[in-house]
């Protein structure tokens, strides 16, 4: 689960390593957590020199992966070790390639063209 404060690493070639996640969007107040597959907005603070992205940029990121087990309708489950995110610009990638594994989660959303990017769906 991702909560406002939690630090993700940045999956793709965009050039921020590490976001701050403050904003959950598309939630009430009363959920305030959020899964894979869920839209957030944050803030770098770690990122690569001569890249798209600066410090303190303010970015929207999907969330590809979580600590939290998955529970899927065949009744098994999936953990992954980190919280990773890639950085979107207008429903579209920021960077042009995602590095690691892509829960299926993220297939739900309007987000499926990340799935043609990637080599691993989990």
């Amino acid at each position: 689960m991702i909560y406002k404060q939690t630090k993700l690493k940045i999956v793709d070639n965009s050039g921020a390593k590490f976001i701050k996640v403050f904003h959950l969007i598309k939630y009430s107040l009363s959920q305030n957590y959020s899964q894979s597959g869920d839209l957030v907005l944050g803030s770098v603070f770690k990122y690569k020199a001569n890249k798209k992205i600066n410090k303190k940029q303010l970015c929207k990121v999907l969330v590809v992966t979580s600590n939290k087990n998955i529970f899927r309708k065949n009744g098994n489950f999936i953990k992954f070790d980190e919280n990773r995110g890639v950085i979107l610009e207008t429903r579209k990638l920021l960077g042009t390639r995602v590095f690691g594994p892509v829960s299926k989660e993220v297939k739900r959303g309007t987000y499926s063209r990340l799935l043609s990017t990637t080599k691993n769906i989990v």
